[in-house]
This record gives structure tokens, C-alpha cells and sequence, in this order.
């Protein structure tokens, strides 16, 4: 009898861990699984913040009909399907009025604005009406940015009789409104977005931010718990895959097409590679990484596609100070003048040292990519504030104790609470820093094309291409940056696992 095939997957992300899970069970292969950190889960990774269960990466199963990772939850007992969700809200709901805000905003006036920014970020998921759009730029690449902007200035055009307080009002709701928005799709700035395209991704229906009460990991823990205890191996950092453009293998030693090495000196061979490393790491490393290169077309993609910095900010307080679970503060900046934040209002309850202090502490460059707090779940006492863009980096080299001045200045500012309780507790996540992630997840640059989601999912060599004796799928590709329509999210990512494992037994199965 020959020997099965070996399988390496390279990291224990929910990817990885349920082409690992689906191989092992398939009893074809000997599969093993290499991880750079310390733990399984990848950006799926749940903690405490004080005696409070947080999620520090993936807070919400997204649409919860025709969802392979809400069923596993549900058949995990984790979830069931009469569960309601519960969360204050996301970038395409109308934001509440906090009744604690400093500056009254007039329900009318933002469901007004609501309402365009909601109408315009519908159009430009209408993907034969974007096709038809972007025909007209004369080769310019449109943005989804560019759109949205368009479109609210014909809007502030036909406001013949707002005053010009109300027209900057509503610029600085707008702004909101798509801060907001760069949260969700994890790009620095909409205009970072690729317009005639962006349509392709699917949202699916259901409770669109369903969390998982006990923890996310649970999920990749159960799959975890598939695999043989000797199968993960952490503390495995990957940092060189030689692989074999020619029939000859590497080594008249060997009889694999593949050798992984790794940075604590340890080396493995395997016939099947399987990635499912973040779009990050491969865009800081593909040079380094194979031997030899990435081909041209793979390396393009890689280059092309975005991949967005988004962290949490969690700070935890001696007692809550909000009135309800469901408790938001929106940060509803004002326009920049002359190089300077606006400070309206500040200096009406705070003595002159105090003014000083707070004004300094919010011109720190990157206060402004802070849009809102909230709880962060039912009957806590913990304030989430979410962040994004290129600002991440430096928010995540901060301090933790000046990234809670920051936070509690800007919440004196925003509203009319005269005290708050003691910050015991700040925390700030890592992901854009992260060497085993170098952000969040990924998004439709501007540069980038749908089928660059395909290009970059495609095994190196296919099944169908080049000599019969080249051993075919040594690389493959899995994770949420190879899924054309669920990019950017936790089912995306299980759903490439599972199509890499599907695609190698068909291969095993024909040969």
C-alpha cells in the first residue's frame, strides 16, 4: 500500500483548522497544521477584559441564513436559531440619539442625511447600474467614495434654505456616516474603494451581527478538537516554502515536492500545501516566502487587493455609567480649521488648566478615527470604541493609559456628563502591528478587479495545466482574501477551507 499523501496547512485560523478538520475526517491524507503564534483561531480570538468576556478579533456571525458557521454554531449547541441578536448598531443602520450628547442633533435632520447616505451606498451595490456608471469615466477609476461625495453634493445643492450651520452640520453627519462605513469594509477611506465592482460582495440574510455569547473561539475549538492532539503545531513560524517547477523533485532524498521551513529550525515536506495566511503576510512576504517566486499574475493580485487596519479600543470602568445594554456615543467631528480641531463648547465646563489639557489631548493626530463608543455587551462595564485606517498603527503604539485620556477626553467633549468613573482598564488591540497578521481583512481596492479574489485563490500548479509529471496543487490558497463574494468575514474564510480541501480530494480522487 503507498503511502498517503501529506498535507500541511499553514496556519490554525478557522480556515485553515476546517481544511485541516475536513482532511483528517476524508482519511486520505496526513495532514498537519503549522502556526506562527501561540494559539489556534487567528483573528477569531475571544478573552476577558476584567471578568468580562470580549471579542479582541471577529465579533459577529454576519447573516445567519445560508450560513455554514452559524449552523456549526447552532449544532455546537453555542447558538440556536431562535437566538435574536443583539448589538447598538452597524454601518447601514440609522444611528440613535444620545440624549447625554453635548450638541442636540435633530432627529429630522439625521434621518434626513441618514437617508441619502443610505440611499447612496445602496446604488453602489447595484452592480449592473456601477457597470453602466463607471462606463462614463472615461478610464478613470471611480471610487465608491467618489460616488457617495457626488451624490451628496447634488443633495446639499437642492438645501437652497439651510443656513450655513445646517450645511455643515450635515457635512459632518456625512462624515460620519461613512467613518462608519470604513469600519465595515475595513478600508482606510471609501475612495479607497473600487466602485463598478463593489457590488459583488453578498451580504447574507438573516440577523446580519449575530455574536456568540460563550465566546467565538468556541468555534475553532470544536474544530480543533477534530484533529489529533499532534497534529496543530504552534509557536511554528513558516518562513521559507521551496517548491518544485520541474518533475525532478528537491532532494534525491525525498519524495515530496514541498519543503516548509520554519523559524525555529524545524522543516517539513509535503506533497500539498495549503496557505491560509492573511493577505497581510502575503503582501509583506511573498518575496521572501517561496522559492521559487510567486507567479507574476499571483504577485499582481497580491499587490493589488486591499487589506484594512481595524482594531478596538475596550475600556473598562469601575462601574457603568451608561443607562442601558444598548448605550452608544457618536463623535460627530466637526470640519478642520485651519489645520486645527474645532473645541466649540469645551471650555464652558472645564476651569483654564483642565481646557488646556483636554485641548492638547485631542489634537493628537489620530483622535479622529475614533467615530463612537458603545457597550460592549450586555451587562458589562466595558465601552468599546472601534478604529480603522492608516492611523492604526500609530493608535496601537500608544500607550494604553494616554489611549484612555484620549478616549475620555473625547467623551467630555461629545457630551454633557460632568464626571466619570474611575478607567480601571484600557486595552487596544494589535492587528495591524500583529506580525502574523499585519491587519484585519480584506477589501475591492481601487486598483483591483473581483476576478483578482479568483486569481489569488488558484493552486499553483492547477490540476489542469503544465507537464503531466509535475506534481500539481503544491500550493494552495484558503482564507477570507481568495472568497470573491464573502471577502472580509468568518464564513468567507471557513467556506475557502473547505473548497481547498474539496478541490484536493477530487485531484487525489482521479489520480
Amino acid at each position: 500500500m503507498s503511502p498517503k499523501p501529506k498535507v500541511v496547512v499553514i496556519g490554525a485560523g478557522i480556515a485553515g483548522l476546517s481544511a485541516a478538520s475536513k482532511l483528517h475526517k476524508s482519511g486520505q491524507v496526513e495532514v498537519c497544521v503549522l502556526e506562527a503564534s501561540e494559539r489556534v483561531g487567528g483573528r477569531i480570538h475571544s478573552g476577558k477584559i476584567g471578568e468580562n468576556k470580549v471579542e479582541f478579533g471577529a465579533a459577529w456571525i454576519h447573516g445567519t441564513i445560508g450560513n455554514p458557521v452559524f449552523d456549526l454554531a447552532c449544532d455546537l449547541g453555542l447558538l440556536s436559531k431562535s437566538d435574536k441578536e443583539w448589538m447598538n448598531e452597524d454601518s447601514r443602520t440609522k444611528p440613535k440619539i444620545n440624549a447625554q450628547l453635548r450638541q442636540h442633533i435633530d432627529d429630522q435632520l439625521l434621518t434626513e442625511v441618514w437617508n441619502v447616505f443610505y440611499s447612496l451606498i445602496s446604488e453602489t451595490e447595484d452592480l449592473p447600474k456601477m457597470r453602466n456608471f463607471t462606463k462614463s469615466a472615461n478610464g478613470f477609476r471611480m471610487t465608491v467614495g467618489d460616488y457617495l461625495n457626488q451624490g451628496f453634493q447634488s443633495y446639499l445643492g437642492l438645501c437652497t434654505t439651510d443656513k450655513p450651520e445646517t450645511k455643515m452640520l450635515k457635512r459632518s453627519l456625512f462624515s460620519f456616516l461613512q467613518e462608519r462605513e470604513c469600519n465595515s469594509t475595513g478600508s482606510n477611506s471609501l475612495s479607497d474603494l473600487n466602485l463598478e465592482e463593489f457590488g459583488e460582495y453578498i451580504f447574507l440574510d438573516g440577523l446580519g451581527f449575530c455574536p456568540i455569547p460563550s465566546g467565538y473561539d468556541n468555534i475553532v475549538k470544536a474544530l480543533q478538537a477534530e484533529l489529533s492532539s499532534d497534529c496543530v503545531h504552534c509557536n511554528h513560524e513558516v518562513t521559507r516554502i521551496n517548491w518544485t517547477t520541474t518533475s525532478e523533485l528537491n532532494s534525491p532524498k525525498s519524495c515530496h515536492p514541498v519543503k516548509i521551513l520554519c523559524s525555529n529550525g524545524k522543516s517539513f515536506e509535503a506533497d500539498h500545501v495549503i496557505l491560509t495566511v492573511s493577505l497581510g503576510v502575503l503582501k509583506e512576504k511573498y518575496l521572501s516566502l517561496f522559492s521559487p517566486p510567486l507567479p507574476t499574475d499571483k504577485i499582481n493580485v497580491l499587490q493589488n487587493l486591499g487589506f484594512g487596519y481595524v482594531g478596538k479600543i475596550f475600556l473598562e470602568f469601575e462601574e457603568p455609567f451608561w443607562p442601558s445594554d444598548e448605550y452608544s456615543i457618536h463623535l460627530v467631528w466637526k470640519d478642520e480649521e485651519n489645520g486645527k480641531y474645532e473645541m466649540d463648547g469645551i471650555e464652558n465646563d472645564l476651569d483654564s488648566k483642565e481646557y488646556d489639557i483636554e485641548t492638547e489631548i485631542l489634537h493628537c493626530p489620530w483622535v479622529r478615527r475614533l467615530y463612537s463608543f458603545q457597550t460592549a455587551r450586555p451587562g458589562s462595564n466595558v465601552l468599546l470604541a472601534w478604529f480603522q485606517g492608516n492611523e492604526s498603527l500609530q493608535i496601537e503604539s500608544t500607550p494604553p493609559h494616554e489611549v484612555g485620556q484620549v478616549c475620555l477626553a473625547a467623551i467630555k467633549k461629545f457630551t454633557s456628563l460632568k464626571s466619570l468613573p474611575r478607567l480601571v482598564n484600557v486595552y487596544t488591540t494589535q492587528w495591524a502591528t500583529n506580525p502574523w497578521t499585519r491587519g484585519s481583512y480584506s477589501f475591492l481596492a481601487r486598483e483591483a478587479r473581483g476576478c483578482d479574489f479568483d486569481c489569488l485563490a488558484s493552486p499553483i500548479p492547477s490540476g489542469s495545466a503544465g507537464s503531466k509529471d509535475l506534481p500539481v496543487l503544491q500550493l494552495m490558497f484558503a482564507g477570507e482574501a481568495t472568497h470573491r463574494q464573502f471577502y472580509g468575514t468568518v464564513h468567507g474564510a471557513y467556506l475557502t477551507g473547505i473548497r481547498e480541501t474539496e478541490r484536493l480530494l477530487k485531484h487525489l480522487n482521479r489520480t
